[in-house]
């Protein structure tokens, strides 16, 4: 019997090289995410601290400018949280975009793996019935023979 192959082996290949780039721009993609997260974190660490400094300073006891100067950083501040917060969002949602990717390419990879163990599965069970069949053949080419061994010694 001719050795096993598949005819789908180069799209199998193919499928899982595409599989593993997907999963290469999942990482990257939840990567850019966690470090979105980190910042607005620390950002939003910083803001808080300087409301608190702030705070701690008691309003009464600051000139009109370093009021307007303490209004204009926070302004910054919470615009900065609110760009950090956007763009974190934007990675999360592009982090998702390429897990449905990833799980897409895993899908169609693993349809034409399976397809290739019952192809396997189907050429072992004929190797196994050609074998079977070999070997009754030998055997009934045996029994003859010693069969007519048995008669012509009579």
């Amino acid at each position: 019997m001719k050795k096993f192959t598949f005819s789908l082996e180069k799209i199998l290949e193919y499928r899982g090289q595409l599989e593993s780039a997907r999963l290469s721009a999942y990482g990257k993609a939840a990567e850019t995410f966690r470090r979105r997260q980190v910042d607005l974190q620390r950002l939003g660490r910083e803001l808080s601290d300087y409301r608190t400094r702030m705070a701690e300073r008691g309003v009464g006891r600051i000139s009109a400018r370093e009021l307007a100067l303490y209004r204009s950083y926070l302004s910054h501040c919470e615009k900065r949280v609110a760009e950090a917060a956007e763009w974190m969002m934007e990675a999360a949602r592009d982090m998702e975009e390429r897990r449905r990717d990833l799980v897409k390419a895993r899908r169609e990879r693993r349809v034409i793996q399976r397809l290739k163990e019952i192809k396997r599965s189907d050429y072992d069970y004929e190797a196994a019935r050609e074998e079977i069949k070999t070997l009754d053949e030998v055997a009934a080419t045996g029994f003859i023979a010693r069969r007519a061994e048995a008669g012509g010694a009579s």
